[in-house]
């Protein structure tokens, strides 16, 4: 680089700025934000005018329906080597309790256990017996031919009122006809998650201050057998 170069280099920092108009460049547009509000509603009119919303609707309804009638299944499969194992539903406390004047009624880390009256907060000075949870959870799939005919047959050895029939899959309303009971469905897998349940059929119920889970095989009911005979004819 010349002498010339390197004055100029040295020079720049000090030399003035000056501002100049260079013209437009191209059109220019006011900046406008869009109000989301006019927006929704312009565009719930357009798919009334076209029928789109009432179609839309109807496809809402059925879905609903068809949700109520078959909710999605719990995905849990058989075994033919069913197990038994405790399951400790001892609650712990995420937060503080407070009452409505912001006095802690009960800390953070209180653990409490539903089956032992010792550990419920407001009873602890009370004299409170054992408490005993009467019901036995019976959770099967309501889609397994044989599972539906392991429940029937487990009807018949135990009294109805203290069965609470859970499915994690199939239709209520179907094994409700079926079984001459109330039956219930496993929303979103919620009670077979925090029952650690792996497979199905599997019976619940109370054993000293936790749960008992006992799988059950299935595998021994004719059905299989009888559409692989048929099958082979």
């Amino acid at each position: 680089m010349n002498k010339f170069a390197l004055l100029m280099l040295a020079l720049c920092p000090l030399l003035p700025l000056k501002a100049a108009s260079i013209g437009t460049v191209g059109q220019v547009f006011p900046i406008a934000e869009i109000d989301m509000l006019q927006w929704i509603e312009n565009r719930l009119q357009t798919l009334e005018k076209t029928g789109e919303l009432d179609s839309m609707r109807e496809q809402f309804q059925e879905n609903v329906k068809a949700g109520v009638k078959r909710p999605r299944p719990v995905g849990l499969i058989t075994t033919k080597t069913p197990e038994v194992f405790l399951v400790d539903p001892t609650l712990t406390l995420a937060k503080d309790i407070n009452d409505a004047k912001g006095n802690l009624i009960y800390p953070k880390g209180t653990r409490v256990n539903p089956f032992d009256t010792k550990t419920w907060p407001a009873l602890q000075k009370a004299n409170v017996g054992k408490f005993e949870f009467s019901k036995t959870l019976v959770f099967f799939d309501g889609d397994d031919v044989q599972q539906v005919l392991w429940a029937k047959e487990f009807a018949t050895t135990h009294e109805k009122q203290h069965i609470k029939w859970i499915l994690t899959g199939g239709e209520p309303e179907t094994l409700h006809a079926q079984l001459d009971a109330r039956v219930y469905f496993d929303q979103q897998g919620n009670l077979s998650r925090a029952l650690t349940l792996k497979r199905v059929p599997s019976v619940v119920k109370q054993e000293g201050v936790m749960w008992q889970v006992r799988e059950v095989d299935v595998s021994n009911f004719p059905v299989f057998m009888e559409e692989t005979n048929n099958a082979t004819h």
